[in-house]
C-alpha cells in the first residue's frame, strides 16, 4: 500500500486486471483477492467503485496501447471508455500500432497528438544483457 490510496486503488485494479488474464486457479485467487482489496479499500476511503471502474478502464486502454507497442510488431485492438466526466456516454475507442506510429480513433486525449522517445532493449541476450536502443513514438488521430 502506497501513501496516495488513489494510486494505491488505481494499481489494484492494474493488478486485478493484469491477474485475470489467466484461466489458472492460481490467476482466479489472486484476481479474487485484489477484488476483496478494492472493495475494501473503497469502503474504508468512501471512494466512488463508478468512478475507479471508469479509470480503470482508461489504463486498461493505454495498458493496451503500451504493450501492443512494446513488441514492435503491427497490432490493433478497442477498449470501450467512458471519456468525458459526468456523462454516460460510452465510446469504443479503436487503436494501431505500426512502426513507432499509434493511431487513435476516436480521439479521447486532451493534446492534439503526443510524441517523443523511449528507450528500449534489443532482445538478443535480454535481460542479462541490455542492449539498448532509442525507440520514437507517435501518438495521433486516425
Amino acid at each position: 500500500e502506497c501513501s496516495d490510496v488513489v494510486a494505491d486503488t488505481l494499481v489494484k485494479y492494474h493488478f486485478r486486471r493484469l491477474a485475470s488474464h489467466g484461466k489458472t486457479e492460481g490467476r482466479k485467487e489472486l484476481a479474487a483477492e485484489f477484488s476483496r482489496a478494492i472493495d475494501e479499500q473503497l469502503q474504508v476511503h468512501d471512494l466512488s467503485k463508478s468512478l475507479f471502474d471508469r479509470m480503470d478502464r482508461i489504463t486498461d486502454l493505454l495498458d493496451q496501447i503500451s504493450f501492443s507497442f512494446c513488441w514492435d510488431v503491427p497490432a490493433s485492438g478497442e477498449v470501450a471508455i467512458f471519456p468525458r466526466n459526468g456523462e454516460q456516454v460510452e465510446v469504443v475507442v479503436r487503436f494501431e500500432v505500426e512502426e513507432g506510429v499509434i493511431h487513435v480513433d476516436p480521439w479521447p486525449f486532451s493534446v492534439e497528438e503526443h510524441q517523443g522517445y523511449l528507450v528500449g532493449y534489443y532482445l538478443d541476450g535480454y535481460p542479462e544483457k541490455l542492449d539498448p536502443f532509442i525507440l520514437p513514438y507517435h501518438l495521433q488521430k486516425k
